[in-house]
């Protein structure tokens, strides 16, 4: 797999760039210093050429902080977007960057990005303005406007002619299925220390003051043969206390796990309890079908009494989801960690179950005729015949005369039933009603 990385001090519009060379909304775009706190990647598939992994390098508020990320960008890359700002100009910092780039022989794998010269100049002149950045010696340069997405076309058959070529080049291989786990919970509760013990380096910053993650960020391991990817998200607060960038994170944070679909490893801190707004946040993610592990963090500072306390307050509250496990963990120790990653993959083979139609109605007959669900008098749902029509979540579709009459208990009588005769343990499972008249038959 190929990597570029994008990479520069100040903001440049590069997570709008970033996120018009994936063409998805992938980092946070603002002009609030601090926005992007870590390296974002992503992968994509690019016709001629396979798979590209795209990295967007943090901008935080003191450069310093930024120059180990930066010297990591340039030396793991195989081609460096170095991003500038017409508007801007070359400062001290960018002057750091380059000469990093030429003390690290890197001069003909980077490419020189100028941003905002729509600004400035009108469209004749461009080319005249450009040719003033030759003079940094870097051989390819392309101007853009990431805002407007002017010339980004330029830079994408850039990539494809620079790698296509490539004796280096490896053959693009099957994409492995990975199994996707999220790590969601409100600030300071250990999440990113969970994420860098599971894939055993610092991907994300783990320090005491809240909301160090803004933007979800991601890292892969394996284990039993088994391949994983982790997004690890920012901490979510009151619902009324977030806003400007923690409210756009909150947003892409609900898109990826509706269409990503991960395990959702929803942290407690074992000291603390659960408020109004936890309890709504994991109703949320219920409500999405995903399968969720109810992770107690820090167990490890609790007596036996304190332990079974809080495991007892836990179960009554999932009252309304009783499928959901609860894993004590200690997110420092790879022991107590390995054993809910253990679970994670019993839980994924059940999402993936799926139920032959002819098996399923024969068993849910036989439970009809033992244990027929209840109904108010004259208003009887009678039910023709189920399929299921998707897995993780597992879906179920019911055939019945009429839909009004299909209520909450006959809904939960038939997830029993299917719970009972074919487990799906630990994972939701929906149910839609769609009628058929008698006729149709």
């Amino acid at each position: 797999m190929f990597q570029i990385w994008l990479v520069w001090a100040t903001n440049v519009w590069k997570s709008t760039l970033f996120n018009r060379l994936i063409w998805q909304f992938r980092a946070i775009v603002t002009d609030i210093p601090g926005t992007t706190t870590d390296i974002i990647f992503h992968d994509i598939h690019v016709d001629q050429i396979g798979d590209v992994r795209f990295a967007d390098s943090p901008w935080l508020i003191e450069f310093e902080e930024e120059w180990s990320y930066i010297t990591k960008i340039i030396d793991e890359s195989d081609l460096v977007f170095f991003v500038i700002d017409d508007s801007v100009g070359i400062t001290a910092k960018e002057q750091k960057i380059y000469w990093y780039i030429m003390d690290s022989n890197k001069r003909k794998q980077t490419v020189l990005v100028v941003n905002k010269l729509d600004i400035n100049y009108k469209s004749s002149e461009i080319d005249l303005a450009i040719s003033d950045y030759y003079d940094l010696w870097i051989e390819q340069v392309i101007w853009v406007s990431a805002k407007q997405e002017l010339n980004i076309t330029e830079l994408e058959d850039f990539i494809i002619d620079y790698f296509k070529d490539k004796e280096w080049k490896t053959e693009n291989v099957k994409k492995e299925n990975l199994i996707g786990i999220a790590i969601v919970w409100k600030p300071n509760v250990g999440k990113s220390t969970l994420l860098n013990t599971l894939v055993w380096t610092k991907l994300a910053k783990v320090e005491d003051y809240l909301g160090t993650t803004r933007d979800y960020i991601t890292g892969e391991f394996s284990m039993w043969g088994k391949r994983y990817k982790i997004y690890d998200t920012a901490g979510i607060r009151k619902k009324w206390s977030i806003h400007g960038i923690e409210k756009i994170a909150y947003d892409k944070i609900k898109w990826m796990l509706k269409y990503a679909r991960p395990a959702v490893i929803f942290m407690l801190d074992g000291e603390q309890w659960l408020t109004h707004r936890d309890l709504t946040l994991l109703s949320e993610i219920n409500n999405l079908a995903l399968p969720i592990i109810f992770a107690i963090n820090k167990m490890d500072l609790l007596d036996d009494v304190q332990k079974r306390q809080i495991k007892q307050k836990v179960q009554a509250t999932l009252d309304f989801a009783k499928y959901i496990p609860i894993a004590p963990i200690v997110s420092t120790e790879w022991t107590w960690v390995k054993e809910m990653i253990n679970l994670v993959s019993k839980i994924k083979k059940e999402a993936e179950k799926r139920i032959d139609t002819n098996e399923l109605n024969k068993v849910i007959t036989t439970e009809m005729l033992q244990r027929p669900p209840r109904f108010p008098k004259n208003k009887v749902c009678k039910m023709y015949y189920i399929t299921q029509v998707d897995i993780n979540a597992p879906t179920f579709v019911v055939f019945v005369n009429k839909k009004e009459r299909a209520n909450f208990s006959f809904k939960k009588w038939i997830e029993n039933s299917i719970r009972k005769n074919f487990g799906f343990i630990w994972t939701p499972i929906v149910i839609r009603f769609k009628e058929r008249t008698k006729e149709k038959e």
